[in-house]
């Protein structure tokens, strides 16, 4: 809603951008610490080497990420769509339906047979989707140009 190219919009632009860096480390954590965990002993206090194969591996593993955006940064449609067939789908019908059958004892022969019928249903979409998304992959329209107005530099 502020003017484009406006003093006012460059400056929270330039917010968001810092605000977006300072962000990674929290959205990496969780990744990080879990594939760490498999990946190396816990004497990373004490042992120097673990200390600096851990550090080697975050950078790695930040560089991947990097490339990454980097990469799919023309198709990032299609990159959220292969996220959501891999993430998505799974979240919202696989995992409830198999907690549901594991968790509770008490159901009936007929509230069984939905989970399972709604596990397939996830399995099904979830390869439907990725499928979807992978022949269609690079064969969408080419992308609305909303920022016209790139060459500017940031300027008080």
């Amino acid at each position: 809603n502020l003017t484009e190219g406006g003093h006012a919009t460059t400056f929270i632009q330039f917010l968001y951008s810092i605000a977006i860096i300072f962000s990674v480390p929290l959205q990496l954590f969780p990744a990080i610490r879990i594939l760490e965990d498999n990946m190396f002993t816990k004497s990373g206090k004490r042992n120097n080497m673990v200390k600096w194969q851990k550090n080697v591996f975050r950078l790695g593993l930040c560089l991947l990420v990097a490339a990454t955006s980097i990469f799919v940064s023309e198709q990032l449609d299609e990159f959220v769509s292969i996220i959501g067939s891999f993430a998505c789908v799974p979240l919202s019908f696989i995992y409830p339906s198999i907690f549901h059958y594991y968790a509770i004892d008490t159901n009936s022969r007929a509230t069984k047979i939905k989970d399972i019928c709604l596990f397939i249903f996830g399995i099904f979409t979830m390869f439907y989707v990725t499928n979807l998304t992978l022949t269609h992959w690079g064969k969408g329209t080419p992308p609305v140009d909303q920022c016209p107005n790139t060459n500017y530099a940031f300027k008080f």
